[in-house]
């Protein structure tokens, strides 16, 4: 099978800050439960439907409801649980304060258990100040965190913004590479202030990110921009934003309208977006020993399809009637007919919409200087010549303004690694590989960041 990397994925003494009014923390359950029950507990439990919990989490609702190992949960205030992943669906609505009322088996018996809501932990820190901040937009709010060293004026406010994936921006796991990326940029002096999207985190009334379109999310990012021009501990002169992944699409859809001080971009893509789902499935697939003649004849015979849905007229349900066109969307897209999901788990129509955007002349129309930053071994962004193409065009348009730079050994998250054939090879282990990476993350990156930063600053 071919394999697609798409750009993607304690208690401590601080000052914490909330001003928000309007922002109801999201609540946490704290179960863990089984994808799959083993046999023997299947037939001990006489388990039909709902899911069956493993653990609770201390601190939190289902700690303080009495929920045990072993229960079988049924149903989560208004909302069954005919099936494991239902919880998720539950959880979603779940807001700090409210009343909760569970209904579960224990031993073959159903148990009705109430209680209150507990919220999710905030983030943090012994070293810095977190502002979580808030802002309305349409029918609904957005969470905000501001997060700068303590008692120390920042050099400059850094926007971060996030890849394809579905996924919070709020008290990331310890070890977390975005958390890491995050504080780096904190403890090299500035301030970073980055925003939840879609209805992701403690956000308000907000769509699902999974079915959303890049352009509603590229208006989300708009209103968050609005918002940072209004905090009064920001220098306006004096904004950064730095892209990631997918991120780094945003950045020059943001930079051609509010003109920051300078961008930044890591593991991104400067061609259009369906030319690099292409691209992709050529490079990609060929480190893991695939030919590239065979995979030439395949890419031939998927185009029309894709074409058609990226530059014709038809739509996703047209172009996924036939076999041959769910193929087709399949290997270039990620899509999975049963979710009508691509890759990241995003819809068509984000990637659809993000092909429609001239990123060329979003970054022509981009006068703050920009660095482009490829991880050599970044498979997900394809190789390093899209960032050096995207450089070598900003300093045509804008001379000297452009800088490139290859960050030895790094993956798409931050990691270090080693070359490209080596992440490869770990790919074949990826329990292994999880374990090694997860205390790899490289400093090198922000280290280069940072100063670079510093140096545009000091430029005037």
């Amino acid at each position: 099978m071919i394999r697609i990397f798409v750009l993607i994925i304690a208690i401590l003494s601080c000052q914490q800050q909330v001003f928000a009014q309007h922002i109801k923390r999201r609540g946490t359950l704290g179960v863990g439960f089984y994808q799959k029950l083993p046999d023997s507990l299947q037939q001990q439990l006489a388990y039909k439907q709902g899911a069956v919990i493993q653990f609770t989490q201390p601190g939190t609702t289902a700690a303080g409801l009495g929920i045990a190992a072993n229960d079988i949960l049924t149903r989560i205030n208004n909302i069954s649980v005919v099936k494991p992943s239902d919880i998720f669906t539950a959880a979603k609505s779940l807001r700090e304060g409210d009343r909760i009322e569970v209904s579960l088996i224990r031993n073959k018996k159903t148990v009705i258990l109430k209680g209150t809501v507990a919220g999710r932990p905030r983030e943090t820190s012994t070293t810095a100040d977190i502002v979580y901040g808030e802002f309305a937009y349409k029918k609904g709010y957005i969470r905000t965190i501001y997060k700068t060293l303590k008692g120390k004026k920042p050099l400059g406010t850094i926007y971060f913004l996030q890849g394809l994936p579905c996924y919070s921006m709020d008290n990331f796991k310890e070890g977390d590479m975005t958390k890491q990326a995050l504080d780096a940029m904190v403890d090299r002096g500035f301030a970073v202030y980055r925003m939840e999207k879609a209805d992701m985190g403690d956000n308000v009334n907000m769509p699902p990110c999974e079915t959303m379109g890049f352009n509603e999310e590229l208006e989300m990012y708009i209103a968050g921009y609005k918002n940072l021009l209004t905090l009064k501990e920001v220098d306006t002169s004096r904004i950064f934003l730095f892209g990631h992944s997918m991120g780094g699409l945003t950045a020059p859809l943001l930079a051609e309208k509010y003109q920051p001080r300078g961008v930044v971009v890591y593991g991104t893509v400067f061609k259009p977006w369906m030319d690099y789902l292409l691209d992709a499935f050529l490079i990609q697939s060929q480190y893991f020993g695939e030919d590239l003649a065979v995979l030439r004849d395949n890419l031939e015979k998927v185009k029309p399809y894709i074409y058609d849905y990226f530059y014709g007229n038809k739509t996703e349900a047209q172009v996924a009637e036939t076999p041959d066109g769910i193929a087709a969307l399949s290997a270039i897209t990620g899509y999975d007919a049963a979710t009508g999901l691509a890759a990241s788990g995003r819809a068509l129509l984000c990637h659809k919409e993000l092909n429609q955007h001239n990123m060329a002349r979003a970054w022509k129309n981009t006068n703050g200087y920009v660095l482009a930053i490829y991880g050599e071994c970044d498979i997900a962004a394809n190789n390093a010549d899209d960032h050096q193409a995207l450089i070598s065009y900003v300093n045509k348009i804008h001379p000297g303004k452009g800088t490139f730079w290859q960050a030895p050994g790094t993956t798409h998250l931050f990691e270090e690694i080693g070359t490209m054939e080596e992440f490869v090879r770990w790919q074949s282990n990826p329990v292994a590989f999880a374990q090694y990476a997860a205390t790899r993350f490289n400093p090198k990156v922000f280290d280069y960041a940072c100063n670079w930063m510093k140096s545009v600053l000091d430029k005037s």
